[in-house]
């Protein structure tokens, strides 16, 4: 995912008030439980001249509807329009 580490702290608590960062495991937990999202160390996609700043994301799912969260979390993420 094209984003960076501030992205994620400046959207992710739009998209799910009251969520906590735990900064040793850089994993992202809702008050509400269910689902945990895990970030990557920040990388780079070379393009040319220009590095694009990038993040693995990946989210676990317990007891969360899967596409209830997805969707919640590409509505704050989507760039470019659509």
């Amino acid at each position: 995912m094209n984003a960076t580490d501030a992205d994620f702290h400046r959207l992710l608590p739009l998209a799910f008030p009251g969520i906590g960062f735990n900064p040793a495991t850089r994993r992202f937990t809702p008050a509400e439980g269910g689902w945990v999202l895990d970030l990557s160390l920040p990388g780079h996609l070379p393009l040319t001249s220009v590095r694009i700043p990038t993040l693995d994301v990946t989210f676990h799912f317990e007891t969360a509807d899967p596409s209830a969260v997805t969707a919640r979390f590409l509505r704050y993420f989507m760039k470019g329009g659509g």
